[in-house]
């Protein structure tokens, strides 16, 4: 099967998709991978895939799978080799991914997504053994100090030796009496012992012992006999701190033995899910999808793309087979795409048996196979002697031996590089072993023998590679159920041959070749032309449906609109009822009242005159109350500037800004500034420039109706109208949150003034008030400031 692979270039899909894999543990593994033909594998290999796809594109979870191959360091801690800091480090590295990758892949609450979060809950842990090692080892070659405290303590104790003896060295070298007898004034080591380079004429001035010469021999490297203890000492030390590194190493290497097991089965697990990241994003590379499995022997590819080729070059091919027929007999001209065709259908059997998705259309449809035997390109061997005919011919026989009901058979240019006649013969006749052996096999010929079996033959059919008919170019598109001309004449023409000798060679084709070609061409020009016109009419249908389909959503939201009108109107046309029935039959009441005390004070024709007016004020405002049909709005999908209906106030305003913590908005109304929550409000039933057109409309009180301000002009009025009128206001301009209000009563005789003033310092929501200043209005205004 490996010669297999390779002609349909499964391994260079199968590199295609190692590229995408992180570690080179799940690299190996991808380059390794044997398809399968097991359909409940294969079938969970590609929900595997379909779940790696969906945590990528809707959940955005790609989790790290940078580790190193623990294996051969899991077996020598088995048996405790002690390991080096650097096979620790890549202990702590796999470790540290194993659990990462295990969070990621179960915190997802999706219920289609299974498989992944299964095999991630399969991974051991060991935070501890992993920030220890994390902790302890800071490099391939460096150990923390802090990894134990004999170390720290060791370490600690070099430190000071070192610095002891440094600082006797610097003795000499600051030293007036020794620098003459030395090369030069720096401290270095030898043998890890600490030296002074001498002059070589002056080695008898400082005692000590000689650790090394320069090359010249004209410098040597002396340890002063004052500091041989102490390097003595450090030398001690340094053994100290080796063997407390070393029983450091055989502790961790004691804990990674005790769990090697787990290590290796976390290996397993992360490369296998790094592998199924790998195929998603191979799929969304090539705009991969999910086949449908079966296996029945049924290929149903529609627009595939051979995904080693150029995606803006390629030309999608639809083809199937193993439904209605059993063999299809692909023909047209060389250059066509006939080869690209047949491989691409092996290849894509091939590519789903490895669970990855393929470069085709939604709901195509791939059958497994016990096994897939393909005869392609030249088999000429130098070795055995044999040509390219025989080459081929060995190679059918082993296969013809082998094939099964359930075997896929791809033959290119069957029984071609010999004589034509005893070449179609043969092609004819392995193509009628192949149909009594029931399996499936997609043969491409030039043999009109072939064409001529096929037209005639059940469980048989044709198919051709398209050529423009006026240019004879190929446009690489498969027709099934239409042979196909071989053209090589025109070609021959296009290609540069000469007129004399196309006209020969024609001259010498048979008159039923002739024929044959030329019904052949006649049925491709028919097919093309009813082709293009089913396009067209394709095209119509989809625009209609198109706007049928806008048209019904059209009028699905107007009849939920006009159901919604209708049932807001009726709502609020009987709240209007009600509440005028209500306040008639009190407001009589109260006349009622008024006219049994008629006797009572001169007051009562003021009386009168204010109730009747509050009942056509009520009036007033029912007709002017038009119902809210707008549609309740959430506080993510405001935007400031937007404009928002205000329930409370019955009026249209702009959005200010957003308190984002709090879920409030600041509304503009007018020259009013509200705060509100989502629910206040609704959809605006009025655009932007209709806000700028609105004018004010107001009653009598020159209280707004529409757009309320923080003045009222009282001018004109009775003492006991105004103050009426001035509740009313006071009321309104609480309910907007509105602080300080501008109250007109004009200078004349100071009688309404005063009357405002008496009545703010006894009103319960006036904190306080004084006259306007100069520039407010002076006397003839007072400014308050509501509670």
């Amino acid at each position: 099967m490996k010669k297999v692979y390779k002609k349909l270039e499964l391994d260079a899909i199968l590199t295609s998709v190692a590229a995408h894999a992180v570690s080179d543990v799940a690299k190996r593994q991808i380059i390794n991978t044997e398809p399968s033909n097991d359909i409940a594998a294969v079938r969970r290999l590609l929900e595997e895939t379909s779940e790696a796809c969906r945590n990528i594109s809707v959940y955005n979870i790609i989790p790290e799978f940078s580790f190193d191959s623990v294996a051969v360091i899991a077996d020598k801690a088995k048996i405790l080799s002690t390991l080096s800091m650097a096979e620790l480090l890549c202990v702590m590295r796999l470790l540290r991914v194993s659990r990462l990758v295990m969070s990621a892949l179960t915190s997802v609450d999706d219920e289609s997504i299974t498989i992944l979060p299964c095999l991630a809950r399969g991974i051991f842990c060991d935070r501890k053994l992993e920030d220890d090692i994390d902790f302890a080892i800071l490099s391939e070659d460096m150990m923390n100090d802090r990894a134990s405290s004999h170390l720290y303590s060791i370490r600690q104790s070099i430190k000071r030796a070192n610095e002891e003896v440094k600082n006797k060295l610097q003795q000499y070298i600051k030293s007036a009496q020794y620098q003459k007898y030395l090369q030069d004034a720096i401290i270095t080591v030898r043998e890890d012992r600490y030296v002074i380079p001498v002059k070589q004429e002056y080695r008898g001035y400082i005692k000590g012992l000689v650790h090394d010469v320069s090359g010249s021999g004209a410098t040597l490297f002396v340890e002063p006999v004052e500091i041989v203890n102490l390097n003595n000492q450090i030398k001690i030390l340094l053994k100290e701190e080796a063997a407390e590194i070393d029983r450091i190493l055989r502790e961790f290497t004691a804990r990674v033995g005790e769990i090697s097991g787990a290590l290796v089965e976390n290996e397993k697990i992360v490369a296998s899910l790094d592998a199924i990241y790998a195929r998603a994003h191979y799929a969304d590379e090539i705009r991969g999808t999910v086949p449908k499995i079966n296996a029945r022997g049924y290929i149903n590819i529609k627009k595939g793309r051979h995904p080693l080729i150029d995606k803006s070059k390629v030309v999608p091919v639809s083809i199937s087979l193993g439904k209605t027929f059993d063999i299809l007999v692909v023909t047209g001209p060389n250059t066509g795409g006939k080869t690209v065709s047949l491989k691409s259908v092996g290849l894509f059997v091939l590519m789903a048996g490895c669970g990855l998705f393929l470069p085709c259309e939604e709901e195509s449809e791939i059958s497994l196979f016990d096994k897939i035997y393909c005869d392609i390109g030249d088999e000429q061997s130098i070795e055995q002697s044999l040509s390219t005919f025989s080459g081929h011919m060995t190679n059918i026989a082993d296969i013809l031996k082998n094939i099964t009901p359930n075997s896929l058979i791809l033959f290119d240019e069957l029984g071609a590089g010999t004589e034509p006649n005893e070449g179609a013969a043969l092609a004819l006749a392995i193509t009628e072993y192949i149909l009594s052996v029931k399996a499936k096999a997609i043969i491409t010929t030039h043999y009109t023998q072939l064409k001529e079996f096929s037209l005639v033959t059940d469980r048989v059919e044709n198919a051709s590679m398209e050529f423009d008919l006026t240019t004879f170019a190929p446009t690489y598109k498969l027709v099934v159920g239409v042979p196909g001309s071989s053209n090589a004449i025109q070609i021959a023409k296009r290609l540069g041959i000469g007129d004399d000798i196309i006209e020969n060679a024609k001259s010498k084709l048979s008159a039923e070749k002739i024929s044959f070609e030329n019904v052949l061409q006649r049925a491709e020009k028919l097919r093309q032309q009813y082709e293009n016109t089913n396009e067209e009419i394709a095209e119509m249908k989809r625009s209609l449906a198109k706007e049928l389909e806008a048209a019904k959503n059209q009028n699905k939201i107007l009849a939920s609109e006009r159901e919604q009108l209708l049932k807001n109107s009726k709502a609020e046309a009987k709240r209007i009822v009600q509440e005028t029935t209500e306040e008639s039959k009190r407001l009589l009441d109260e006349l009622k009242k008024i006219i049994r005390r008629y006797n009572a004070d001169e007051s009562i024709l003021f009386e009168l005159r204010s109730k009747i007016k509050k009942f056509g004020d009520k009036k007033y405002e029912n007709d002017e109350n038009i119902p809210n049909f707008s549609r309740p709005i959430e506080f993510d999908s405001i935007k400031v500037g937007d404009y928002v209906f205000v329930k409370k106030l019955n009026a249209t305003g702009k959005v200010l800004s957003k308190n984002e913590s709090k879920k409030k908005l600041e509304v503009a109304v007018g020259a009013m500034k509200i705060s509100a929550s989502a629910n206040d409000l609704a959809e605006a039933l009025k655009t932007a420039e209709d806000i700028g057109q609105a004018k004010t409309v107001s009653v009598k009180t020159n209280i707004a109706a529409k757009t309320l301000t923080n003045e009222i002009n009282l001018i004109g009025q009775t003492v006991d109208e105004a103050l009426v009128n001035l509740d009313a206001f006071i009321d309104s301009c609480l309910v907007a949150s509105i602080n300080e209000i501008r109250i007109i009563h004009g200078r004349g005789t100071g009688a309404l003034m005063k009357g405002v003033q008496d009545h703010l310092k006894k009103h319960a929501h006036v904190a306080e008030f004084r006259l306007g200043a100069y520039g407010e209005g002076d006397r003839g205004v007072t400014i308050a400031k509501l509670k």
